[in-house]
């Protein structure tokens, strides 16, 4: 003997019932709530309650609002954005937006250049050199040159003998040889 099943209302079952009644169900539970209507007279009701109440959402627009009256509403509830301009905007501003007060700025600005210009000239030295003194600092830069020269040839030395031939290229030779003869001896 098959067994009915009862359906009764409990949570589970409203929500299916209300998903149902709106569209937004699953051919699943449109199933279970169907036959479930048809067995049970107060889950019938609730069903018609729910989907009565669905036609009558889909029912509603939307109404447009007058601009004016979304305008006092953003005034009303949200507070005006503080205005963060820098000190150059507003100098900017102040300066270029009236004539007199460029002018004077740029009247008080090339003064100032003029100023800076005529009190800070540069020095102006008038000191002859000797013969004797050019010839002695000429004799000073070659000895440093020469300096630098040995200094240089030296380092070139330690570098080429040294350090590449014993430091660099003696271990390379010997790595290459390793490989040479573990090479020969397979091909053997």
């Amino acid at each position: 003997m098959v067994s009915k099943k009862s359906y009764e209302l409990n949570e589970e079952m409203l929500n299916k019932i209300i998903s149902v009644a709106y569209g937004d169900a699953t051919f699943k539970d449109k199933f279970i709530v169907m036959r479930a209507a048809k067995q049970n007279p107060e889950i019938y009701k609730v069903f018609t309650s729910y989907k009565q109440t669905a036609k009558e959402v889909d029912v509603l627009r939307e109404e447009e609002y007058p601009d004016d009256l979304l305008r006092n509403i953003v005034k009303k509830n949200f507070p005006k954005a503080k205005n963060t301009n820098s000190f150059l905007f507003d100098f900017y501003s102040v300066v270029f937006s009236r004539p007199f007060v460029s002018a004077t700025t740029t009247i008080i600005l090339i003064g100032a250049i003029i100023t800076t210009l005529i009190i800070n000239k540069p020095v102006q030295y008038n000191y002859k050199y000797s013969e004797a003194e050019i010839i002695s600092a000429d004799k000073q830069v070659r000895q440093a040159f020469n300096i630098v020269g040995k200094f240089f040839k030296q380092t070139q030395s330690t570098l080429e003998n040294e350090i590449m031939g014993e430091r660099v290229a003696k271990p390379i030779n010997e790595g290459i040889g390793i490989v040479n003869n573990i090479l020969e001896g397979e091909t053997k």
